[in-house]
């Protein structure tokens, strides 16, 4: 192998690191502040089309809400996730007293950071316009707005686009987790699903209930 070849093979197992586990190079404070600077951006780049990540794996463009409560939802994804996760790594990690909330709630955070792409994919026009075609139609309402050719071009890749995010984040959220925690092997992987679809609820729950308290408008 030349040296060439060898630069070339080291450059992208680095990006491959950089993109599917990079908790290995940023942890802590450091990854709580790119990731969140990270999700609070696509939070205000989805609310231009009223795109809501309003639970901790769903993004949905739906209906026009405050400012706010766009940035309420993401922050409460990422906190519910955050502190299931840290309750089981305490239980199943051997070494549960080096278990650091801030490892934990960084990488996290980080983890989320594939939504920028979600935001921007939903951002044209196009998309919000087949959306609301659908809206209409499973509503049996004359839809307000005409639709094209490049309206469905455009909401089928946000579809596609969507899919390979969420199962992108999810790996990312497991392997925060792993390192974080110290944890791996089954007992990993089922305290890893429990303690995601515990904060699913959670995060649904407190959504409901901020949006009911507030009278904000839910997403669709």
């Amino acid at each position: 192998m030349t040296d060439i070849e060898l630069n070339n093979n080291l450059q992208k197992r680095t990006l491959g690191q950089w993109l599917f586990n990079p908790f290995q190079f940023i942890a802590g404070g450091s990854a709580l502040l790119v990731g969140l600077a990270i999700i609070l951006t696509a939070t205000y780049i989805g609310s231009l089309s009223n795109t809501h990540f309003d639970g901790v794996l769903d993004v949905h463009t739906g209906k026009a809400a405050p400012l706010w409560l766009f940035f309420a939802e993401v922050l409460s994804d990422w906190l519910w996730i955050s502190i299931m996760l840290l309750i089981a790594g305490h239980i199943i990690s051997r070494s549960h007293s080096s278990v650091r909330a801030i490892d934990v709630f960084g990488t996290q955070a980080l983890a989320r950071a594939p939504y920028l792409l979600s935001a921007l994919v939903t951002l044209p026009k196009g998309y919000g316009r087949f959306v609301e075609f659908i809206v209409s139609k499973s509503t049996h309402q004359t839809p307000a707005v005409a639709i094209g050719g490049a309206d469905v071009l455009l909401f089928l890749l946000g579809i596609v686009v969507s899919l390979v995010v969420l199962i992108w984040v999810i790996l990312l959220m497991y392997r925060a987790y792993a390192i974080s925690c110290n944890v791996k092997g089954s007992k990993a992987i089922i305290s890893f699903i429990a303690a995601l679809i515990v904060a699913e609820i959670l995060s649904k729950l407190a959504l409901l209930l901020l949006a009911l308290v507030t009278d904000a408008l839910p997403p669709a």
